[in-house]
């Protein structure tokens, strides 16, 4: 049903001009290399464009199906690998991490941040608060900039090693702080499963669902779809081109989190395969795909999983496993979301609306031109 739809490009018509004007202005006064935007509501699709190009240099317009790294958003398919691991019975994630990865059993917290005094560890971290981010691990400080995070090219182990090496940031469960964590459970999908991240994803979760230009590296013979990256600083520049691109090889260390520097290491996809997988996320509770995880777990996955804690003050969410939750008054989850940087890839799942938006687009830094929330509230107003 899903192929049939997207192999149609079948669109209802609509009036989505404003998307439309926002997205070719950015593109003439050259603030925008190139984007691809789609929205779907109630499994039709309602809007699906491309703008721009995928190479400016060389005039190639933007593919709707052109390959581009979702960095972060690689985080919600590692929580669904772990998820699939606990269904099978072969870990439990509210068991300590350090029954899976002995490195664990020596940590320290820091007392204060900012300063050299550490304590022990009051409770263990779980594979559980690796999934919610509330396992006292971080993203930046001069201590992982120090271990070569922001731009790790070596063996997972030894970035398990490090990372372990270096006291937490807080006690286990008493804070939420966005990090590294992911990367942890992708080291740990491949220690419990017994082969590379890439491989069971796309055996587990991209093959049944597919995501048949999802993976961790261009292949050669896609080359034709890949986007080049530029980075807007005043004016345009190409960071990243085909042919000397580092997404045209497979990482050294496959990034669970969605990558170490420039999102390097983590996923790359397309619109039309990331849909497969949001529209399974919106009718979690049909029978197709039950097969991959069940609906106890997909729902676990897409509600609120830090209790009181707050993964922003600034709009109120909360977060699940992988993405952000926007929950109603009942409690109930309304809204699933996430984003990945710097490429300004975004999308959401809105399950009263039975609503799916998702952005892709060439251009860093992340929150340029604001353009994530202003395509989200350019939908709204449709």
């Amino acid at each position: 049903m899903i192929f049939f739809l997207l192999a149609r490009l079948s669109v209802v018509a609509q009036d989505f001009s404003v998307i439309d004007s926002f997205f070719s202005e950015k593109v003439v006064i050259k603030q925008l290399a190139g984007a691809v935007t789609f929205v779907a509501r109630e499994n039709e699709v309602l809007h699906y464009r491309s703008y721009g190009f995928m190479d400016i240099e060389q005039a190639v317009p933007m593919d709707k199906n052109a390959i581009i790294p979702i960095a972060s958003m690689t985080k919600l398919m590692t929580s669904i690998s772990i998820l699939i691991l606990q269904e099978e019975g072969r870990l439990n994630i509210d068991e300590p991490v350090e029954k899976y990865l002995p490195q664990f059993s020596h940590l320290k917290v820091y007392v204060q941040p900012n300063t050299s005094e550490t304590e022990n560890i009051t409770t263990k971290p779980t594979i559980r608060h690796l999934l919610n981010h509330t396992a006292g691990f971080v993203y930046g400080g001069a201590s992982y900039v120090e271990a070569g995070f922001s731009n790790w090219n070596r063996p997972l182990p030894e970035f398990i090693d490090k990372i372990t090496a270096i006291p937490l940031a807080f006690q286990p469960g008493t804070n939420y702080r966005y990090s590294y964590s992911h990367d942890i459970l992708g080291y740990l999908i491949e220690k419990i499963s017994g082969i590379t991240l890439d491989r069971f994803m796309k055996e587990r979760l991209f093959v049944p669902l597919g995501m048949n230009d999802t993976d961790f590296y261009v292949p050669k013979e896609k080359s034709d779809r890949q986007s080049d990256l530029y980075r807007y600083n005043g004016s345009l520049e190409k960071i990243d081109l085909l042919g000397r691109s580092v997404y045209n090889r497979l990482p050294v260390a496959l990034s669970g989190g969605g990558g170490w520097s420039d999102s390097y290491g983590g996923v790359v996809s397309t619109v039309s395969d990331f849909y497969l997988l949001t529209n399974w996320l919106l009718n979690y509770n049909n029978l197709e795909h039950i097969d991959i995880l069940n609906s106890n777990s997909l729902k676990m996955l897409t509600s609120n999983q830090i209790g009181k804690l707050f993964a922003s003050s600034y709009n109120s969410y909360k977060y699940g496993f992988g993405v952000g939750v926007m929950e109603g008054s009942d409690g109930e989850t309304k809204e699933i979301f996430w984003a990945g940087s710097p490429y300004n890839t975004y999308f959401w799942v809105n399950y009263d609306k039975k609503e799916i938006g998702i952005l892709f687009t060439n251009t860093a830094p992340y929150r340029h031109l604001d353009m994530m929330n202003k395509f989200k509230e350019m939908v709204n107003e449709i």
